[in-house]
């Protein structure tokens, strides 16, 4: 017996905030999928019993920079240097919730790491929640993403060893969850070190996420304290590189299949950025080799290009 036949679905919750419905109902896409939809719109999908299968191309993507690039920090061995929980434990922040599958790829690989998920919406994570438990449900905060991190939110000063934007992902986003004082706002939550990864979303010819992109990096150029020489990931400051944009392009990249990149089709692309921190070549190729292909992954000099066309 498949574990969702058990859940009597299609459940349903009216969501106050937008006033639209949500609705868990079975995806036959997959073995025992159940998929999470607002307005009728398909926002998540979680396979039962499998936490490590990630079905959507951006997550899958998400959760192999996390596996490559942030591994050690979440099992509890950050960086020299580098702050987590006054528990101990790493911390990481979801910045809009949908079923929360990624918070439960988190738990199934790092379950002492403490999560705390941000969405607007009162009823969303409970009723996720109540249907598709997790073993550890995360702190949920209910407010606008921006405000939370602002002057009296819940979230201001607090920082995370990781930091999860997947909001409105396309230019339709609210103008405050896409301006560069908000992506300074999530970048600042982030510890050195640390990563902060942002689902983008945009049809041909990209302009949206080419503009979002460089909004981030000029956002994470501004907390480089030493703009004539970024470390790589295990300190040492090595050759120096160009200062502002440039240096951020060195500590980011932009991942999403080929067709995407090549603005030839719309869909998600998933940005990553390691705070302060240069990513490294192996990482970048891991990255790539993990797919999904045909994919790229783009840093540096090709990603400033990409960007800046």
């Amino acid at each position: 017996m498949r574990q969702r036949d058990a859940l009597g679905l299609p459940r349903s919750q009216r969501l106050s905030f937008s006033g639209q419905l949500a609705e868990l109902v079975k995806d036959d896409l997959t073995e025992d999928g159940v998929v999470l939809s607002i307005g009728g719109a398909e926002q998540s999908h979680v396979e039962l019993g499998d936490p490590d299968y990630l079905l959507h191309d951006y997550l899958f993507r998400m959760g192999t920079v996390l596996q490559t690039c942030a591994r050690e920090r979440l099992g509890g061995a950050p960086a020299a240097g580098a702050s987590t929980a006054a528990t101990g434990a790493p911390r990481v922040l979801h910045l809009g919730a949908g079923a929360l599958t990624l918070p439960r790829f988190i738990e199934h690989h790092w379950p002492a790491v403490e999560q705390t998920v941000v969405d607007i919406e009162p009823e969303l994570v409970e009723f996720v929640l109540e249907h598709l438990p997790m073993r550890r449900s995360p702190r949920n905060l209910v407010a606008d993403a921006a405000a939370v991190l602002g002057p009296g939110g819940a979230l201001q000063g607090v920082s995370f060893d990781v930091v999860v934007v997947d909001l409105f992902n396309s230019a339709a986003a609210p103008e405050h969850l896409r301006s560069p004082e908000f992506h300074r706002a999530v970048l600042e939550q982030v510890v050195p070190g640390g990563l902060l990864l942002v689902n983008l979303g945009d049809e041909p010819p990209m302009d949206f996420v080419r503009a979002q992109v460089v909004s981030l990096l000029d956002a994470a150029a501004t907390l480089i304290p030493n703009a004539s020489a970024v470390p790589d990931a295990s300190g040492n400051p090595g050759a120096s590189i160009a200062p502002g944009t440039e240096q951020a392009a060195r500590c980011a990249m932009l991942s999403a299949p080929s067709d995407v990149l090549e603005a030839r089709a719309e869909g998600n692309l998933s940005f990553a950025a390691r705070r302060g921190a240069a990513l490294e070549q192996t990482e970048l190729n891991a990255l790539w080799a993990a797919g999904p292909h045909p994919g790229d992954v783009l840093s540096a000099e090709e990603l400033l290009q990409w960007a800046r066309p």
